[in-house]
């Protein structure tokens, strides 16, 4: 399922089902849980899925230049934030270092 940039959700969302994983990818984090079989794993994915839409989880990408070379996904935590899952990449030590962070708006926290 591919959900477009729209009103109400700042950037790209995919959703698909392969073989027995659920995978989630907005912006340059890609992560999957599995098995989808398991109630414990529907349960997380829902809520990653719901808390990136909804703009209570942020994905915080690190770049190396241009390239996204990490994705974490976060949810709020207490003291902060805390990385439900973490996508990377290989990649040589060159370029700038920065970090843009997506988060979809939430009206609630406005």
């Amino acid at each position: 399922m591919d959900i477009p940039r729209q009103p109400g959700l700042l950037f790209d969302v995919n959703l698909n089902l392969q073989g027995d994983e659920l995978h989630l990818s907005a912006g340059s984090f890609w992560l999957e849980w599995f098995p989808c079989t398991k109630p414990d794993v529907i349960v997380a994915f829902e809520e990653a899925v719901n808390g990136v839409l909804s703009g209570t989880f942020r994905i915080v990408e690190h770049l190396r230049g241009p390239r996204a070379v990490k994705a974490q996904l976060q949810k709020p935590a207490t003291n902060g934030w805390q990385t439900v899952g973490t996508w990377s990449t290989i990649y040589l030590p060159f370029g700038r270092k920065s970090i843009r962070v997506l988060k979809n708006v939430n009206d609630e926290a406005v």
